[in-house]
């Protein structure tokens, strides 16, 4: 992980000779401001060509919810698209949630015309009538199993529509393997095995996905947003939640970490080698409803629409999803 020190002389940065104001610690490097965010924009590059996440891409779609994580990710992303040739474009699903999704929406449209990236804004009300706490509670649903559920579903879809060749998410390394160590000791072996670079897309169905912070500690994230004076949400998720064995996990982790810097990277490219091998060829079954995966003939979306609405919302739900597309600049 990387740290802030204080500017001294006698410090300087491994690079230009400037006193340093970074310590990464894992890679025993002194940094100046400048060089530090070099540093991570070219780690997630080794990240995506170590893991040839770049073949056969051509256009990207971007999940961004407002957080340090994902508008890193849009940042560095936007600065190494003409390196990969790539097409970016960025997607944020709107969940009801006030301010705060007020304020995500206003930072995200900013950045996005910064950039000059294309980006879709999507309502979860217009889509099927609900805001994410009115589906909560009708539901009953946990909100964070349930929000995670509806935007995998909506990302799949924009994805399909607009013809991505991935989607990518901005999952860092201290997420993926804390939820990795609690997927293995719940023996969820299924989740266990998607905790990967890459997760293969199906043709038609299921949009290829990403995690181009695969091997990029959080407090990097932090400090790279900081640096770079990247403007993120302000508040937490009102239904932010850490449930005690990821929080176990994660500690557990750091400490690790702490008594042997680079033991996460180390441990993240094993994870990358193996957590696959143990599923083998995961049924799929497509949702008789809107075509969608699942795995027992009808998709999360369906099911919830049902059981909130009385009838599955998923082919109404593709169907808005592929006008909007259509009357959007960057549309097929």
């Amino acid at each position: 992980m990387s740290v802030l020190i204080s500017a001294n002389p006698r410090v300087q940065c491994k690079k230009c000779g400037r006193p340093a104001t970074v310590r990464i610690r894992y890679a025993k490097l002194n940094l100046c401001s400048e060089h530090f965010t070099e540093y991570i924009e070219e780690r997630v590059a080794k990240t995506i060509e170590r893991y040839k996440m770049h073949s056969d891409l051509k256009k990207l779609l971007i999940g961004v919810s407002g957080g340090k994580d994902s508008m890193s990710l849009l940042y560095i992303l936007s600065k190494l698209k003409s390196r990969y040739n790539i097409e970016i474009v960025c997607l944020h699903i709107d969940l009801g949630l006030n301010n705060y999704s007020e304020e995500s929406k206003s930072i995200i449209i900013e950045a996005s015309r910064e950039l000059g990236i294309p980006c879709l804004i999507i309502s979860l009300k217009d889509l099927i009538g609900y805001t994410l706490p009115e589906l909560v509670e009708k539901s009953k649903r946990p909100p964070c199993s349930l929000c995670g559920m509806l935007k995998r579903y909506v990302l799949n879809l924009v994805g399909l529509e607009i013809g991505a060749d991935a989607i990518a998410l901005g999952h860092h390394l201290d997420d993926i393997l804390s939820f990795a160590l609690k997927d293995f000791l719940l023996q969820d072996l299924v989740d266990f095995s998607k905790m990967t670079p890459i997760t293969p897309g199906i043709p038609g169905v299921a949009a290829k996905r990403i995690k181009p912070l695969y091997e990029v500690y959080e407090s990097d994230l932090e400090l790279y947003a900081k640096l770079k004076n990247i403007r993120v949400v302000g508040a937490n998720c009102p239904f932010k939640y850490r449930d005690p064995i990821t929080t176990s996990a994660r500690k557990m982790l750091d400490e690790l970490e702490e008594y042997a810097p680079g033991f996460k990277i180390s441990l993240s490219r094993k994870l990358a080698r193996n957590a696959s091998r143990y599923v083998q060829g995961e049924s799929i079954i497509l949702c008789k409803y809107c075509g969608m995966p699942s795995s027992s003939g009808i998709c999360g979306f369906c099911k919830l629409t049902m059981k909130v609405m009385g009838e599955p919302k998923g082919r109404e739900a593709r169907e808005k999803i592929r006008k909007l597309v259509d009357s959007s600049s960057f549309n097929n």
